[in-house]
């Protein structure tokens, strides 16, 4: 193959994507720790296939004019770190091929090497040991192949590529002790060698075919922002719920997810539905949202019901409030935090947080419909901060101003919303909302999905884990001594408050019997309890 057009290089996009996406929950186990946040491989898979949707219907003989607009897909649905740097390699591949129609092998080994540099310039702080090594390492893998023989074929660049990748991989855990002591390999750069793959099955004429079902499927995943672009008569009740299925209840049906998702798609539009084990995750823009908590009800009970009346959203939407000098933009799930950021001065709660990243398109789009003069955000999660900063870039490019507080949690998000006043200007009011996150201390329980060691604790699957920052501190099947433990190893001698956030999974005899031990045990400190009703994680703790 001595020359790629627009329509091969099509081709292996999808395949990469479709390969990527078949594989995207063994990259999600790929956690350091083991808890049910694993989210990079349904990050890299969303960002991809944004990409993809932006060149589905594009009729181009011009690789140059494909690869930007896959690029720009990207660069819109970029979601987490591991998506924005994706996002950036593509870039860069990309740019490099701009004012190509065709392509020739040293055209897309050159592209790589581009993709390459500019994913490094991304990262504050490059890691290796990261998906950004195995990257690097192809890229160079392909420059020496090309350098040593001319008339290397697409395929056999491919091959090449792909066996550096695997044994790049297979290497991380040498170059980041974390990997090593979780006994996993990087699952950045485990989604970069699928793909690979992808990229080479598609050279040898053979496109990697996506199986629905895995990417229907989804595990650990929530629901994602729905924002109207279009005006499109399409609200009704934004009606969303969780319910727990109960098979050894002979008063309920069995599960049939098709049957369900027919339903929902008879009664309404924006259709999102979910499995995670023995829950069941609805979104839907209905006009009966009666009907469809009676249809649903026949497989289990709700663990949790929202409705919010979309048309009565969009007539205040189109008052055009006065254009505000500066907003707050927060990131959270979860009703009761919903309701505490917005008791908090935040104007803009965007859905979402570990097991769902939030997109740079999400931001943009949020903030753009208020067109504010200033914008701070809070990302509440280190891996949605690039996400934010590309939304910065691009919201800059409108006028709006935007500055971030990198919060990395609920709890610094919270503390940073409580440093805001809106007399100061948003220097002043950045610096205080950054101050304030560094004067508590986090921590929060989970469940563990699987056996492990890390920092010393024994962990087996099921326990529940209490993690301090971003260390694990206890584990146990006992709730209640694993958020003891955990308190006992976040306070100190000058806390005040200690504040408790329950999520949507935990037991309110649980939340009691935690605020007795810190009454009994730290009698000079205050307690304060929030109903978060936040999933994965049963309690989220701060002291002050």
């Amino acid at each position: 193959m001595n020359k790629i057009s627009a329509l091969v290089l099509k081709d292996i996009f999808i395949s990469g994507a479709n390969n990527l996406s078949n594989n995207y929950r063994d990259i999600d186990a790929l956690n350091v720790f083991p808890i049910p946040d694993g989210d990079t491989g349904t990050n890299m898979m969303m960002t991809i296939n944004n990409g993809i949707k932006n060149i589905s219907s594009l009729d181009t003989n011009s690789c140059g004019e494909l690869a930007t607009a896959f690029s720009k897909g990207l660069l819109l649905g970029a979601r987490g770190n591991s998506g924005v740097i994706l996002s950036q390699i593509f870039r860069g591949f990309g740019e490099a091929i701009k004012d190509k129609v065709d392509l020739t092998v040293d055209d897309v080994t050159k592209a790589f090497l581009n993709g390459t540099k500019r994913a490094y310039k991304a990262v504050l702080k490059p890691v290796e040991g990261t998906m950004l090594t195995v990257i690097k390492e192809v890229s160079n893998e392909g420059i020496e192949a090309i350098n040593s023989n001319k008339e290397l074929t697409l395929v056999s660049l491919f091959e090449k590529m792909v066996e550096k990748a695997k044994i790049s991989l297979e290497n991380t855990p040498n170059l980041l002790p974390v990997l090593k002591e979780a006994n996993v390999v990087d699952s950045g750069g485990a989604g970069i060698v699928k793909i690979l793959e992808g990229f080479e099955a598609a050279a040898k004429g053979e496109i990697v075919e996506i199986k629905n079902e895995n990417v229907q499927d989804k595990k650990y995943v929530l629901f994602e922002p729905v924002i109207d672009e279009d005006g499109e008569d399409d609200f009704g009740y934004c009606t969303e719920f969780v319910m727990r299925l109960m098979p050894d209840d002979e008063s309920k049906k069995p599960y049939n997810q098709d049957e369900l998702r027919e339903f929902l798609e008879s009664v309404g539009a924006s259709v999102v539905l979910v499995n995670d084990d023995d829950l069941v995750k609805v979104h839907v823009h209905t006009y009966k949202p009666g009907d469809v908590f009676n249809f649903a009800q026949q497989y289990g009970e709700f663990v949790t019901i929202k409705v919010e009346n979309m048309d009565e959203q969009h007539r205040n939407l189109e008052k055009q409030p006065e254009r505000k000098s500066q907003m707050i933009v927060t990131v959270a799930v979860g009703s009761g935090l919903t309701r505490l950021f917005k008791q908090l001065r935040a104007d803009i709660v965007i859905s979402g947080g570990q097991t769902m990243n939030p997109s740079t398109d999400d931001f943009v789009k949020a903030i753009t419909k208020f067109n504010p003069e200033s914008v701070i955000i809070l990302p509440n999660n280190s891996n949605i901060t690039m996400s934010a900063k590309q939304a910065a870039d691009i919201l800059s490019k409108k006028g709006i101003i935007v500055k971030i507080v990198p919060t990395t949690s609920i709890q610094q998000g919270i503390s940073a919303c409580m440093g805001f006043n809106p007399d100061c200007n948003i220097e002043e009011n950045v610096m205080e909302m950054f101050a304030a996150t560094k004067r508590i201390v986090c921590g929060q329980v989970t469940t563990a999905v699987r056996d492990s060691k890390l920092n010393g604790v024994t962990i087996k699957s099921g326990d529940y884990i209490g993690i301090k920052e971003k260390k694990i501190v206890a584990a146990s099947k006992d709730i209640d001594k694993v958020a003891s433990s955990l308190i006992d190893s976040m306070m100190n001698y000058d806390a005040e408050i200690v504040t408790i956030i329950a999520g949507s999974e935990v037991s309110s005899k649980t939340v009691k019997n935690l605020e007795k031990y810190i009454n009994d045990t730290f009698k000079h400190v205050e307690v304060e309890i929030q109903q978060g009703d936040q999933p994965v994680y049963q309690l989220l703790l701060a002291v002050e």
